[in-house]
């Protein structure tokens, strides 16, 4: 059947008429903990890499395409990390954000190495992780960092001779954490009097506080989570143990909503400070706890930061496709992020400072600001 013409152009302006068919959504995994142990700090990472995605898609998305989130619980555990980087491979995400605890972040590093899947860790500070393959990057500084960085404040500055660690042995980051700066303060003439060791269900710290208070070393150095971190504080003080006491990043203001104004007067190793001058983080914290409220994880900050680091490899590779993007990743200079300005090296760890912190009247005091 023959169409005449005029039939054939008013058909032509109607097709041209129907609203274009929206373009595909690039799926974007982010790894955490929902239920288990450390849900009620990781939802934390799953809010913020939301409020990151809704700002890219607020400004058109990347490449001309919507980015959806797809969320897995890790369980808690290492073999849910596993199951949900499985998860993820299987649904096809572009990249995966997550996890936040070393021991998760590595779990789910070996599949996604394995799948050629670009993974970006906001806050797993072990250094093993990243070492799994050249796909997985992180945001954060490393516990080789932070370990050196407060084992030398701690001779130089606090002036402190000798030394015990309190280790959660359940935990890779407190291990190696324990580890660096046992071994850095020994290197600079302090006397290391010995490790105290515990696991994460521990219930009772008397025992092995009971030896440190024995031992009476000047700092008590106590890279563990806040939960228990907060415990061993807690009855440290009830002691009266004289230890000026030390911890890393997992510190911070979490530790007075457990145990008040017994925090005051722990120094510890951060990533960034809430009160940053830097223009992006400034901009980032009025935007956020307008939305939010106050930002009282560091998990926050580092989380949009990993998201925003895909999206600008994505950006100047032209392209989802994982090895271009990785590339892309790999070759980040000066990349102008929340936490500060981001440098990979040739392990795909950033280059960025160490903020050391002492928690007082109830917040968070600057000390010192350590550059790499």
């Amino acid at each position: 059947m023959r169409i005449r013409p005029l039939l054939l152009g008013l058909l032509v302006l109607a097709l041209s008429a129907l609203p274009g068919r929206a373009a595909e959504p690039v799926r974007l995994g982010v790894v955490a903990a929902r239920t288990g142990e450390a849900a009620s700090s990781n939802q934390a990472l799953f809010t913020a890499a939301r409020f990151a995605v809704d700002e890219l898609n607020a400004a058109g998305g990347l490449l001309g395409r919507p980015i959806e989130i797809l969320e897995y619980d890790n369980l808690s555990t290492a073999l849910g990390s596993h199951a949900a980087a499985r998860s993820a491979a299987a649904d096809q995400v572009a990249a995966v954000i997550g996890a936040s605890w070393s021991e998760h972040s590595q779990a789910m590093a070996e599949v996604l190495q394995a799948a050629g899947i670009p993974m970006i860790t906001p806050i797993s500070t072990n250094p093993k992780v990243t070492a799994v393959g050249n796909y997985i990057f992180r945001a954060c500084i490393t516990d080789s960092f932070q370990g050196k960085v407060m084992a030398r404040f701690a001779r130089q500055d606090l002036n402190a001779a000798t030394a015990v660690t309190l280790v959660n042995v359940s935990r890779a980051y407190s291990t190696e954490l324990a580890q660096v700066f046992e071994d850095t303060f020994t290197g600079l003439g302090g006397l290391f009097l010995g490790r105290g060791i515990y696991t994460l269900d521990t219930a009772n710290y008397g025992g092995i506080l009971a030896t440190v208070q024995a031992a009476d070393p000047d700092v008590l150095y106590v890279p563990g989570d806040y939960r228990d971190s907060s415990f061993i504080i807690k009855e440290a003080r009830d002691r009266g143990l004289r230890a000026t006491i030390l911890g890393a990043d997992a510190f911070g203001l979490r530790l007075y909503d457990y145990i008040g104004a017994a925090a005051e007067g722990c120094y510890y190793t951060t990533h960034w400070r809430r009160d940053s001058p830097l223009p992006a983080s400034r901009a980032f914290v009025a935007r956020y706890e307008a939305k939010h409220g106050e930002i009282r994880q560091t998990t926050i900050p580092l989380t949009y930061d990993a998201v925003m680091l895909w999206a600008d490899a994505v950006r100047r590779a032209g392209t989802f496709e994982p090895a271009a993007v990785r590339d892309a990743l790999a070759a980040t200079r000066g990349f102008p992020g929340v936490s500060g300005s981001i440098t990979y090296d040739a392990s795909r760890n950033p280059a960025k400072p160490v903020v050391i912190n002492k928690l007082e009247s109830l917040g968070a005091t600057l000390v010192r600001l350590v550059e790499p």
